[in-house]
C-alpha cells in the first residue's frame, strides 16, 4: 500500500483553545475531527486558568491537548506561547504545512484541499469579526507613508466588494484564524508579541511575513463561518447587511 505522506502533505491542525470558548467548543471539536483531507493530524494547546478545562476535553474528544499556564499574564503573551509551541510541533515533527484555526471558525469539511490547491506560502481567509454594527471583515492592507514608515488599515467597503471576486488576491494580513502555512516559513520566524509594541500575535506574524518578503494570500470564495461569543444580527443597519449578503452569496455557510 502506498504510504499516505508520499501521496498527500502532511498538515498538522493546531490551535490555541481555552475555557472562554466553551459555548460552542464541542460543536467545533466534531466539525475539525469531520474535515474530508486524508492526512491530518490534530494540536490543541489550551491556556485556560488550570487545567480542569484542558482535562476535560483530552477524556471526552480523545485528542492530543497541550497545556499553557497563563500566569497571570496578558493574553497576548499566553496567546503567543501556545501558537509557538504549535509551530515547534509542526517543524519538529516535519509536517509539510500548519493550517493554523480558531476555536470559533467553522469552514468548509474540504477547507484544506481548497487551500491546498493553491500551493503557496501561505494561503488562508478572511472572515467577520467583532459585534453586531461594529462587525467588520478581518482584512488589512499596508499603507506605506515613508520609505520606513507603514501602517495597516482595514479595507473599506467598496474595497471589499472589489477584493472579493472570486480570486487568490494578495492581502497584508487577515488574522490566522483560518490559514495554511508551508514549513519553510515557519522555520524562519516564531509566533511573538513584545512588550514595547501593541499587537496581538497575528500582527506579528503578518509583519514578519512581510519583513521577509513572503506573500500572503487570501481566498476570496470562501468566508467561514465565525462563531463569536456575541455573534448577532445588525437591526437597523440594512447597508452593512446588504453588503455582507452580497459578501456571503454563494459562500459556505456552517
Amino acid at each position: 500500500m502506498e504510504n499516505i505522506n508520499n501521496k498527500y502533505p502532511k498538515v498538522l491542525l493546531g490551535c490555541p483553545i481555552n475555557i472562554v470558548k466553551d459555548y460552542c467548543m464541542d460543536q467545533w471539536l466534531d466539525h475539525i475531527k469531520n474535515f474530508t483531507y486524508p492526512n491530518y493530524d490534530i494540536y490543541l494547546v489550551d491556556n485556560s486558568k488550570n487545567r480542569e478545562y484542558h482535562k476535560k476535553l483530552r477524556q471526552k474528544h480523545c485528542l492530543k491537548i497541550d497545556y499553557v499556564d497563563p500566569k497571570e499574564r496578558e493574553v497576548r503573551f499566553t496567546m503567543a506561547e501556545s501558537l509557538e509551541r504549535i509551530r515547534q510541533r509542526a517543524v519538529k515533527r516535519r509536517y509539510d504545512y500548519l493550517f493554523s484555526i480558531e476555536c470559533d471558525i467553522f469552514p468548509q469539511p474540504e477547507i484544506i484541499e481548497l487551500l491546498l490547491a493553491h500551493d503557496k506560502d501561505v494561503v488562508g481567509t478572511s472572515y467577520l469579526t467583532g459585534h453586531g454594527k461594529d462587525t467588520f471583515l478581518q482584512l488589512l492592507f499596508l499603507n506605506k507613508l515613508t520609505d520606513t514608515d507603514y501602517v495597516s488599515d482595514f479595507y473599506e467597503w467598496p474595497e471589499i466588494l472589489k477584493f472579493y471576486n472570486g480570486t487568490v488576491n494578495y492581502a497584508y494580513a487577515n488574522g490566522i484564524g483560518c490559514s495554511l502555512i508551508k514549513r519553510n516559513v515557519l522555520e524562519q520566524l516564531i509566533f511573538r508579541v513584545t512588550e514595547n509594541e501593541a499587537g496581538f500575535p497575528d500582527s506579528f506574524f503578518h509583519k514578519d511575513l512581510f519583513m521577509l518578503g513572503i506573500t500572503n494570500y487570501v481566498d476570496t470564495t470562501i468566508l467561514p463561518y465565525h462563531w463569536n461569543s456575541r455573534w448577532n444580527t445588525v437591526p437597523g443597519d440594512t447597508q452593512h447587511a446588504l453588503m455582507w449578503q452580497n459578501i456571503r452569496n454563494n459562500l459556505y455557510k456552517f
